[in-house]
């Protein structure tokens, strides 16, 4: 259930020979370190930030969910893509590939438990999370990590924000998670727990979503914008809600899921989306969030290699993944 990182996923171009640092890239930057063998990952020093890279190997959830399967080998491709992306970040940024966790045949649940405690351990260890999908069941996986260390906070506001065509706030079928329910699933484990569910999702598509979805997002009181208000003439306005959103939590989790793409951008996907949004908006708002300095966990959900034509949902799930922690890096906190 769990794969250590491998050296041979960080390769690629080398101009340190010429260039020096200034040169550097990705695959020669990033540590390695093995989850199983450690209780906390290295320290971090007073003004150092954090990041573990955690593949979800996973497309169970996808299949209980009437998708397109393969988004198992997702992980993999990202690394690709990010091993020889060029290292702009200070000495005191520091990004861990911390391997992977893996679903065992149907097991789903089992998976997701245990990236729950794998991810407790990177926050507790006070870096944050960074997870590679697999299909979008990796929300719930991630949440029970969250939660766990949510709970050794004073402080424990939490607002998820979720670029995505849907909600994923399936129904279960006879308590089955899949990559559409994890969202309904971590509402009713906030309400158990006397906690505030607080999501917004950004993409909404009325297409992609059932009356009944709708129903259900509205009795949540789920926030929402949809796909076409998703454009930069709305930045204005979405900046406004963003803010109104993130002011009230105290932690935000972010997830994106590549379907809330249009298929020319994001072709490699469990659903394919034939009027999705740009991806520029979205790395403009993950730049907005990232910057407030409350993020605490982020993942990117559903790259399905085998549909990818020329790798262009790799690549894009890379940049988001850089956006992000460039973002993190030069983060401003706003009041």
């Amino acid at each position: 259930m769990y794969r250590k990182p491998s050296r041979k996923n960080w390769k690629g171009r080398d101009d340190t020979p010429i260039d020096g640092e200034l040169g550097a890239r990705w695959h020669q930057k990033v540590e390695r370190i093995n989850l199983e063998e450690v209780d906390k990952l290295p320290p971090l020093l007073k003004k150092s930030k954090g990041f573990t890279l955690l593949g979800y190997c996973s497309d169970e959830g996808v299949r209980r969910n009437q998708g397109r399967v393969g988004a198992a080998e997702g992980p993999a491709q990202m690394r690709v893509h990010l091993s020889n992306l060029p290292w702009h970040f200070e000495k005191d940024t520091i990004i861990v590939d911390g391997g992977d966790v893996f679903c065992l045949g149907n097991f789903l649940e089992a998976s997701q438990s245990f990236l729950g405690e794998k991810v407790f351990q990177i926050l507790h260890s006070g870096y944050k999370s960074v997870l590679l999908g697999g299909g979008h069941e990796i929300a719930w996986g991630h949440y029970l990590g969250i939660k766990k260390f949510l709970q050794t906070q004073r402080n424990h506001k939490l607002g998820i924000i979720n670029f995505d065509a849907h909600f994923d706030m399936r129904e279960s079928v006879q308590g089955q998670s899949t990559s559409g329910t994890s969202f309904l699933q971590i509402a009713r484990d906030r309400k158990a727990n006397n906690q505030e569910f607080s999501y917004f999702v950004l993409g909404i598509q009325k297409l992609s979503n059932t009356p009944k979805l709708f129903q259900t997002a509205h009795e949540w009181r789920v926030q929402y914008i949809t796909s076409e208000k998703m454009d930069f003439m709305f930045i204005q306005d979405i900046y406004e809600r963003l803010t109104q959103f993130i002011e009230k939590q105290d932690f935000l989790y972010v997830s994106v899921c590549l379907d809330v793409f249009s298929a020319s951008y994001s072709p490699g996907v469990s659903a394919l989306n034939g009027l999705g949004i740009y991806p520029t908006i979205v790395t403009d708002l993950i730049q907005f969030i990232a910057r407030t300095g409350k993020v605490l966990a982020f993942d990117v959900a559903e790259l399905c290699p085998k549909y990818d034509t020329d790798d262009r949902t790799a690549r894009l799930a890379s940049n988001l993944v850089f956006t992000y922690i460039d973002a993190c890096s030069n983060q401003i906190i706003q009041k």
